[in-house]
This record gives C-alpha cells, structure tokens and sequence, in this order.
C-alpha cells in the first residue's frame, strides 16, 4: 500500500485548496467568463505610477463604447476591497476601473489632494471602449471624497466635468453637487455619519437636516427617487442592514448600487442573475488558507535538516495545571487589555504618526502602540507572578528564554524560509490570476521595493512584541495533559479577546443608543484593525504551538509571526507622503 506522510497528506490538501480557491475565485471575478479582468499599472500627467484593475464586459467595444464607473476604495483599502461590487456591475454591461489611491497598493506615495483620483478618471476615459458620455463614479468611506474629486473638474470641487452622469457613495457623503445624479447608502449599523460634520445616529439619518434640506423634505423616504435623471438632478438616499465594512460585501447595498447606475447610466447591455461574487470571496479565502497551510510542511521538513538541529530541545515541563495563579495569569491581561484598546489605538496613531519619517504607516502605528502596550502589560504580569506565585518554576522559565546568537539567527534563517514559499506562491497565484490571498480585508500581496523598505522599518518592532507574547504564551498556557489543538485554541482565545470584547463593546453601543464609540476615521480603523487581529490570530497562534512543540522553545514562533504580521500590517496600507 501507498502510504503518505502527514506532512505530504497537508501539502496535497494545501496545493488543492490554492489551486480549486484561485481557479473559482478568478472564474468569479470575470463574470463566469462574461467580463475581461486585466491588472494594469500606467503614468499620470506629473509621471506618477498608478495601479489599476480593469473590469471590460463583452459589449465594451471601440465600435460599441460602454458606460463607465471609476471606483475609489476608502481609507486605507486599496482597490482589491471593492471587488464585489465591480464583479457586479461590470456583468451588467459596465467598464468599472478601481484604482489604488496614491500612498496606496501599489501606487506611488504621492501628496496630493485628490489621492490621484482625477488621473485615475481621465485615464479610464481615454480608453476607446469607455462611452465618454456617459460615465459614473463610487467610492467607499473616504472614498467617496476621492470620488467627488473624480467627477469635478476645479479646485473647489464644485463642477461636475461633461459627460459625468451619476455618483454613488457608500457608508458616507452628501447630496452636495450640481447637475450630476446622486446616490447615497448608509447602513444601519454604520459607524461614521461625516454629514456636515454632524455625528448622527443611524436612526435619525431620514431626518437629518444635512440631508433633508437639500432635498427640501422634512423627512426622507428611503429609495425614492427625488428630482430627474434626465437633467442630472436626481437624489436617492438608501439605507439598509450594515456596519461601515460589510457594505462592500453584503448583497444588499450591492444589488443597490448595481440598480442605482442601471437607471443613472441607462439600462446596462446585459442580463446578469443574481450574485456571483460571494463565489469570489470563497475562492480567495480558499487560497489563503491553502498557502498558509502550506507553511507547515515545509516547517517540518526545515526542523528536519541538520543545520537546524541545534535549535531543538525537549519541551519543558508544563503547569502544573488550572489553579489561582493560571487563571490569573490568563484572565487579567485581557482584561486589561481590552480596557488599553480604545485607548491605545486612537492615540497611537497620533504619538507615532510624529514619527512618519520613519513609522510611515498611520493606521499600523496605532496597532503598533497598542502592541507596546500589551508587550508591557505582560511584563508587568509576568514579573507580579515571579514574585508572588511560590508554585511556579524560574529555573524552568529562565532556561525556556536562553538561546545563542547562532541559534536565533537559525531561528531567523528557518523563518525567512518558512514564510518564503508563503510569498512565493502568494506571487504566483497573483501573476496567474490577478488575485491577492485575502480573507475580508487580511490580504497577502506582493511587496514592492518601497513596501520591503517600510517591512524592514516595522519588523524588528514585530518581533520585540511577539517575542514577549509568545514567551509568555508558552511558559504560562501549557497545562499538563493538554492535547496540540486545546493548546492553540487557548492561546487564540486569550490573544483575541481584547479585540472581541471591544467590538462587542462598540457594536453594543451602537445597538443600544445608536451612536459609535469612536467617531469618524478613527472607529473605521480600530474597527477594521480588531477584525483582521481575530482573523490573523488563527494562523499565529498555531504557529506558536507548532513551533514550540517542534523546538520547545518560542523564538522561531515569534520570528515567523513577526514576519507574516508585519507583512500583513505593510503590504497595502497608506505609506505616508513625507
């Protein structure tokens, strides 16, 4: 009989979810074949790159131009963020054409104050296939501010450019410009209402004067049509079932949108059925779990060589088992974590960003901040439980944190290549299909020189704090008679639920008063943040206990966690402009 080794059974299983997720999602993302998909790069007026991802349906055609629709993602997203909504408009006879915003993706990092929107509009104008006269624009968040640069034409913003016929704006704007249609989509569980400045509850947003006063109602009724879309005055405000992310990726704000363009752009050139792009999400979500499943075989076959012998040991002896001490130990760096969070993440934006020089990544910083704090936190714990606690082991603790110089560089050496095959197939997948490995907004994608410069600047910070984390994960976790997997999933449950216990916190107050707990910007990026911690840490954690179990000790743990976090942290975020 054939018998394959555990290590062979993940890689097959890992090749086959890389190969049936990207091959499902890229049969997705063209429509099932309806649409062209093509990554393109090209040079602004000022000789600026921007990066782009063209959506071309069949009937888009030099001898028959399409309606076209620039799409600007918001905040820190770049153009992979909108692709569900551009699946869907684009196979209902749509040329759509998201763009990386500069200081994004892989655009350059540009101060400007359209973020290069206007040079992305006039680009997607000069192609032959695009119907000059008859274009739209949508963006999301702080998008939408990118897409009112897109549609005008002057400094002030005022003046929708000819042939400009409908914008759209998702989980933001104002009915605020002449002689263009106007559609707007505010979720219920929204958490940023920039309307005139005004913070406002998602339950007093069809009497909000900011809105209503343009509209000369005293109250709106959601999905109705005000004005005429024959003169560009017509006004339609939606609202639905959402929070500020999910509106990309929920089908009812999308069905919205593809609907809205249908009557402002005229009836799209071809019938589409449903909803394709969950099919999309699944696809890419598949293969970011197949490529980093792929990680561990190759882990095990590295731990196997003799050059990394050396930075094995027996495992210590673990806890003795769930007492006073342990639960502590457990329980109260997570609460008071959780209560640093809002705290942490709103300010570490601020006292970094006076770094931007060097921490050029505004959103990472305030993560970063909150990790500092979080490494000291656990010191401080730990150093309570080396005086306090007569049951523990110092001796077992102190040998658990020695290495050598050789063998931490070992430990760096096997990291490097671990996650090396991680980068490498994360750049085939993207050459073959244009897709990054992402689920929600984690993405893996591929680093240019600039991002490499920025991962070097952030990475030594990374791995300061996993390895206090991982350190202390190990020593205080382990429990006599603990299988693998009840040693991961308790390390996941007390690394994740700070950032549960926040947003359950945010997402309670929303719920019962119907405001946010941070405002504006900052509750978009703490929100989004939270979310993709919870996401990372599966793979992180795991990586924790695989690697203490393979070496018994936690820096190649914490060398390999620093690196995917890092690379996740730098990979699409706004490079600030200095």
């Amino acid at each position: 009989m054939f018998k394959i080794s555990k290590r062979g059974l993940a890689a097959i299983i890992a090749a086959v979810l890389i190969t049936v997720g990207f091959c499902m999602a890229k049969y997705a993302e063209s429509g099932a074949g309806a649409v062209d998909v093509r990554r393109t790069e090209f040079l602004t007026s000022d000789g600026h790159r921007m990066s782009a991802k063209l959506y071309i349906p069949k009937n888009a055609t030099a001898e028959t131009p399409a309606p076209a629709i620039l799409a600007a993602p918001g905040g820190n997203a770049n153009l992979e963020n909108l692709s569900d909504p551009c699946i869907e408009l684009s196979r209902r006879g749509f040329v759509v054409m998201a763009f990386d915003p500069y200081t994004i993706g892989r655009s350059d990092s540009v101060s400007a104050p359209d973020n290069g929107a206007r040079e992305a509009m006039k680009y997607m104008r000069s192609l032959a296939f695009v119907d000059n006269e008859n274009i739209g624009a949508f963006g999301h968040s702080a998008g939408t501010g990118r897409a009112r640069w897109a549609v005008t034409d002057d400094g002030e913003q005022k003046h929708v450019a000819e042939g400009i016929k409908a914008v759209f704006y998702l989980a933001a704007g104002q009915f605020d410009l002449e002689g263009v249609n106007h559609g707007i989509y505010i979720g219920s569980w929204d958490n940023t209402y920039p309307a005139g400045g005004a913070h406002l509850s998602a339950r007093e947003l069809d009497t909000a004067e900011s809105f209503t006063t343009t509209l000369g109602v005293d109250r709106i009724e959601f999905g109705k049509w005000y004005g005429s879309v024959a003169d560009g005055s017509a006004r339609v405000f939606y609202t639905g079932n959402s929070g500020h992310p999910s509106a990309l990726v929920l089908p009812q704000p999308i069905l919205i949108m593809t609907d809205f363009f249908s009557q402002a752009l005229h009836a799209p050139l071809l019938e589409a059925k449903g909803l394709i792009y969950p099919w999309k999400e699944f696809g890419t979500a598949l293969g970011i779990i197949g490529i980093l499943m792929m990680m561990f075989p190759v882990l095990s076959i590295l731990f196997d060589m003799p050059f990394f012998e050396s930075v094995k040991r027996p495992m210590p002896e673990p806890v003795s088992g769930v007492n006073a001490p342990f639960l502590f130990y457990c329980i109260m760096p997570a609460v008071i974590n959780t209560l640093l969070c809002k705290w942490a993440i709103y300010n570490g934006q601020n006292f970094l960003g006076g770094f931007n020089r060097v921490l050029r990544i505004n959103n990472t910083n305030g993560f970063v901040f909150w990790f500092a704090c979080s490494a000291m936190l656990t010191v401080v714990i730990l150093a309570i439980r080396f005086r306090w606690d007569g049951t523990i082991d110092r001796e077992r603790i102190l040998t658990h944190a020695k290495t050598t110089w050789p063998n931490f560089f070992k430990s760096l050496l096997l990291g490097v290549m671990a996650v090396g095959v991680v980068f490498g197939l994360t750049y085939f997948a993207d050459v073959l299909s244009g897709l990054a490995p992402r689920i929600w907004k984690v993405q893996l994608n591929t680093l240019d020189a600039r991002r490499i410069g920025v991962f070097l600047t952030y990475f030594p910070l990374y791995l300061l704090f996993f390895g206090v984390f991982n350190f202390s994960q190990t020593i205080g976790l382990k429990i006599k008679g603990q299988s693998e997997g009840r040693f991961t999933f308790l390390v996941w449950l007390t690394s994740t639920i700070p950032s549960a216990a926040f947003l359950i916190y945010a997402y309670g107050k929303l719920w019962i008063t119907g405001y946010t707990a941070i405002t504006n910007v900052q509750m978009s990026r703490a929100n989004g943040t939270l979310l993709n911690t919870i996401l990372t840490y599966f793979i992180t954690c795991k990586v924790t206990t695989y690697c203490y179990k393979k070496t018994g000790g936690y820096h190649t743990g914490a060398v390999i966690n620093a690196i995917l976090m890092t690379w996740t942290a730098v990979a699409a975020d706004i490079i600030l402009a200095v």
